[in-house]
């Protein structure tokens, strides 16, 4: 099960890093029409990734607590549930971003240039917290060990 939960994390994370890091720099030199086409075929593609990495992600760490998994790990004093309550509390932020920038504010993506453009601002929001709840997981599987 954790091979799934980093797989499908990692899928997660890198389609918000790719379209903020790759795809909205690169769609600056286009003409004004075809960078709306381009953003918005592009935000598409992301929410149909985000919709079936980030399910999979929650429901495979959740897995951990199976018989038999990290549950064993929830010792009080240890860090460990601190740790684990930070990274869930991150990840719920994360989909909840996620879901503002699918369904409220899918609009403002016909201006992808603006800085005041929320569904950009929701977008880095999501890849800095993605890289937070990352490191997290690594800390976590530290205290666990």
């Amino acid at each position: 099960m954790p091979w799934l939960h980093i797989l499908s994390f990692s899928v997660w994370l890198g389609a918000n890093l790719f379209v903020l890091a790759m795809l909205w720099p690169a769609s600056r030199s286009l003409p004004e029409a075809e960078r709306v086409k381009a953003i918005r075929r592009n935000a598409r593609g992301l929410n149909a990734v985000a919709a079936t990495a980030a399910p999979l992600a929650v429901l495979s760490g959740l897995g951990g607590f199976l018989p038999g998994g990290t549950a064993a790990q929830l010792a009080a004093g240890s860090g460990y549930i601190f740790i684990l309550t930070a990274k869930g509390v991150l990840t719920a932020v994360m989909a909840l971003n996620h879901g503002l920038q699918a369904f409220r504010y899918h609009g403002s993506v016909d201006d992808p240039l603006d800085a005041r453009n929320p569904w950009m601002r929701l977008l880095a929001a999501n890849a800095v917290l993605g890289i937070v709840v990352l490191l997290l997981g690594l800390v976590l599987r530290r205290v666990a060990m």
